[in-house]
């Protein structure tokens, strides 16, 4: 699975269902944080995870949190989110539940904290499955609800896929989401299974 590359086309097809996805996220997010969210345009790009990794502002041992749910009918993918800790205390200042302690782990959360940024992880992943729903003409809901994990950024980014190695190609959809006070990056990650590429291909244009 190391080699499946998708081209221009394909790949402004998932960024458009990214962007679709934080449109329904934003509006979602300002519910719960009782304030207005905002977006920017998606980035999106596909590369390894030390590819990848070298966009972020982090280091391949950085902790960081992230939720990885599986879609397996009709079309299969993994998709994940992932939080740096600088955005995960965004998320908690806007809900009044400021963590004042270095974060090392899931232990450094009370579980309401942990319940809110699983939440907010949960929503953005759920509205880009929706996006992706329609735009692939499917209805597909994971079997599981997502779990929020902590671990070091670059484990994360190797495990995230199906083919769980340094040289798997991810698609990475970076989206900045923002309030007055807050601005925090959402970073998705899309690994469609190999087997479903020329299905995917159909879906999307016919």
């Amino acid at each position: 699975m190391t080699n499946t590359n998708f081209d221009k086309k394909m790949l402004e097809a998932f960024s458009e269902a990214g962007n679709v996805g934080a449109g329904h996220s934003a509006i979602a997010l300002t519910k719960i944080f009782s304030r207005e969210v905002d977006m920017t345009v998606p980035f999106i790009r596909q590369g390894t995870p030390n590819e990848i990794l070298g966009t972020f502002d982090l280091a391949e041992d950085d902790m960081v949190g992230y939720q990885i749910t599986d879609i397996n009918n009709p079309l299969r993918y993994k998709l994940s989110v992932l939080f740096k800790k600088s955005v995960m205390k965004s998320i908690l200042d806007l809900m009044a539940l400021s963590i004042n302690t270095e974060i090392i782990g899931l232990e450094s959360f009370t579980d309401m904290q942990k319940s809110l940024i699983q939440e907010v992880g949960s929503t953005i992943l759920l509205r880009y499955i929706a996006a992706l729903n329609k735009m692939l003409k499917v209805e597909s809901m994971p079997e599981t609800a997502p779990v929020l994990f902590m671990d070091k950024a670059l484990p994360v980014l190797r495990q995230i896929g199906y083919d769980q190695s340094d040289d798997a190609s991810l698609i990475f959809i970076q989206l900045d989401l923002f309030t007055d006070e807050h601005k925090f990056e959402c970073h998705l990650f899309i690994q469609p299974h190999e087997a479903d590429v020329e299905d995917y291909r159909k879906a999307f244009f016919g």
